[in-house]
């Protein structure tokens, strides 16, 4: 039987593979791969990951387009339409908001930092215990 963690690794790796495709977000379909209804699959992804599918998509958008900024010539309006937004301005009011500064000013310093990388689960091992009393060891998965 799959936990939830197991679904939500499920989805984050779909997500990861369509980061690009507009149409392939969307949450019923997603809801559709993880055979859990949307608004449960919402409340259990945003207690996993600790944000909202909506709010990690958009923030693994705008860090990949950070990353096309620093690291290919490619036009802004071109990188703005890969990461899903119909205009240059809507994506320059998102990436404003989440880096702090504009696109452009972004390109210029060529120095690139991700802000939201790809989610990645770790195992959390009980080690111990006593009474009310455990330890818990986190290590990579």
């Amino acid at each position: 039987m799959k936990t939830n963690s197991d679904v939500i690794s499920k989805v984050i790796d779909f997500i990861e593979e369509h980061l690009t495709d507009e149409e392939d977000l969307d949450l019923d379909k997603i809801a559709d791969i993880a055979s859990y209804s949307k608004f449960h699959l919402h409340r259990i992804f945003s207690q996993i990951v600790g944000c909202t599918m909506h709010q990690y998509i958009q923030r693994r958008r705008l860090t990949e387009a950070a990353r096309q900024l620093v690291y290919t010539d490619k036009s802004i309006i071109d990188i703005a339409f890969i990461s899903g937004y119909e205009t240059q301005q809507s994506f320059t009011l998102a990436f404003k908001r989440f880096y702090q500064e504009s696109p452009q000013v972004y390109r210029k310093r060529k120095d690139f930092w991700p802000k939201q990388l790809k989610f990645e689960q770790q195992r959390i091992e009980r080690t111990s215990y006593s009474n009310l009393n455990m330890r818990c060891e986190v290590k990579a998965a």
